[in-house]
């Protein structure tokens, strides 16, 4: 009884078939198509034939139509399914490519061809900015788990980023090198011997003087870390935009532009 009431249509034609069976055992008894009732009978077996022969026809069609319907859903799912899935590897393989950039720039601002020391480094992500001085303080997802001290140098692929003001357990707060409180030992590239002294400075960039009057500093010269203090020796610092010379100090002050984009930092490294 749930078959039948599952399968309706079905049930009906079966049964009609049937009736004609019966319909045409009684027509060929009776030698025909004959007249009276024979007649009748053979009438409405024509008819009935050519109605279910109409249903069958429209049946047999919507059947195909939906088997045809199911196979072009399925390929539609199947091929919305193949999307998702290129579309995600092509997101992991963009990030992979993303990784490697950060990693390999990373390694370039690590030029420790002048010091022999030897170190490791914690990649870490930015994870939040340290109030209006946004630029100058921010916090990472990296701390003393991973052995980082108070004091350890940051970096990124361009140069040196700051110092490690107060680590903890899971995150460590970085002051940056525009920071007016960051002071940094350096020397010339072309002339090593020329050293001085660069601190953060109003709008973003660093300032300092030369330790030597005589210096023979110019605009255009490249910084890098001395390797006195507590940062590495070999970090790029940025070029010299400006020199001046004051009377009252009798010193070289100097203008520089960081080799750091510090706004745009997502990722650093912390030398351990």
């Amino acid at each position: 009884m749930r078959w039948i009431r599952e399968h309706k249509l079905i049930s009906v034609l079966l049964m009609a078939l049937v009736i004609l069976s019966v319909i045409f055992g009684i027509s060929v008894i009776s030698g025909g198509e004959g007249n009276g009732f024979t007649g009748v009978i053979n009438k409405g077996v024509s008819a009935v034939s050519g109605g279910l022969s109409s249903a069958a026809k429209a049946i047999r069609d919507n059947v195909t139509g939906i088997f045809s319907y199911k196979s072009l859903q399925e390929e539609i799912d199947r091929l919305e399914e193949e999307n998702q899935q290129l579309k995600k590897e092509l997101a992991e393989v963009s990030l992979d490519r993303q990784d490697l950039e950060q990693l390999e720039n990373l390694s370039k601002a690590l030029n420790f061809e002048y010091t022999d020391k030897e170190f490791k480094l914690a990649a870490a992500d930015i994870t939040s900015l340290d109030g209006s001085n946004w630029t100058n303080v921010f916090t990472i997802d990296r701390g003393t788990e991973s052995g980082i001290e108070k004091g350890d140098a940051v970096v990124n692929g361009m140069g040196l980023v700051g110092r490690i003001q107060e680590t903890g357990k899971g995150w460590s707060k970085v002051v940056s090198l525009i920071d007016e409180n960051c002071d940094v030992s350096f020397k010339l590239v072309r002339d090593r011997k020329q050293l001085g002294i660069v601190s953060g400075s109003e709008g973003g960039g660093i300032s300092g003087y030369m330790m030597d009057a005589e210096s023979t500093v110019s605009e255009g010269d490249i910084i890098i870390t001395s390797g006195l203090g507590i940062y590495p020796e070999g970090l790029d610092l940025g070029n010299v935009k400006n020199v001046t010379y004051t009377s009252n100090t009798l010193m070289k002050e100097i203008t520089v532009e960081p080799a750091v984009n510090v706004k745009g930092l997502e990722k650093v490294a912390v030398i351990i």
